[in-house]
């Protein structure tokens, strides 16, 4: 095993729970807290953010794959079910609840070595396709703003397209400023001048009337 990984076992029959953890350990692995309900479940990741949680479905108050649910998205801890039931039905709301792994009880240590070591590789390649995805619209985002700062240079100086990039790639390096922050800083201040523009006209100044002219008397 070339990491020790830390997880968090919630199973409500304690006899279970402590067989699980010696399993787990005996295999080099670190347990770092035992509950036994799925509301303490949900705490534990949320405090100790281990790399998975081993979750049994028939818990005292909040069940197994409700706690899943909550789990995989706040805050994220992968989840592998543990349990003796493996109706097709539940496996299927085990997958639509986010779980990464679905295993039934009894498992020998080998069966379990392999499936935690595939769940836990698993989780990290859906983490790193997830990050990758923010990053991409991240950078979309930062694509559009410095599009929008570029054409209101070109509007308001009255510059052609690559005058208003170098404009604003020397203002970046001038200010130590990424360039998506420079150009939403220049967005935002143009909507500012636009808000101010169009804000009540003025009053109409008023003239005195003109009193009319009086023909000449004959």
């Amino acid at each position: 095993m070339s990491q020790v990984y830390r997880f968090v076992i919630a199973d409500d029959e304690k006899a279970v729970a402590a067989g699980l953890q010696n399993q787990l350990e005996s295999l080099g692995y670190d347990v770092v807290a035992v509950v036994h309900d799925g509301q303490r479940a949900v705490e534990m990741c949320r405090r100790l953010m281990p790399d998975a949680i081993f979750l049994d479905i028939e818990m005292p108050g909040l069940d197994g794959l409700a706690a899943a649910r909550q789990i995989a998205e706040d805050p994220g801890t992968p989840v592998i079910i543990v349990t003796a039931h493996g109706h097709p039905n539940l496996i299927d709301q085990a997958v639509e609840d986010g779980v990464i792994s679905y295993l039934l009880k009894p498992m020998t240590t080998p069966s379990l070595q392999a499936a935690v070591e595939i769940a836990v590789a698993r989780a990290r390649e859906i983490q790193a396709l997830q990050e990758n995805v923010d990053n991409l619209k991240m950078t979309l985002r930062e694509r559009k703003l410095i599009e929008r700062a570029k054409g209101i240079l070109m509007s308001r100086k009255g510059l052609n397209e690559n005058e208003a990039f170098r404009l604003l790639q020397r203002q970046s390096q001038d200010r130590r400023v990424p360039m998506a922050k420079l150009a939403e800083s220049i967005i935002q201040t143009d909507e500012l001048l636009l808000d101010s523009n169009s804000g009540p006209s003025a009053a109409p100044v008023s003239r005195p009337l003109r009193r009319p002219v009086e023909p000449p008397l004959d």
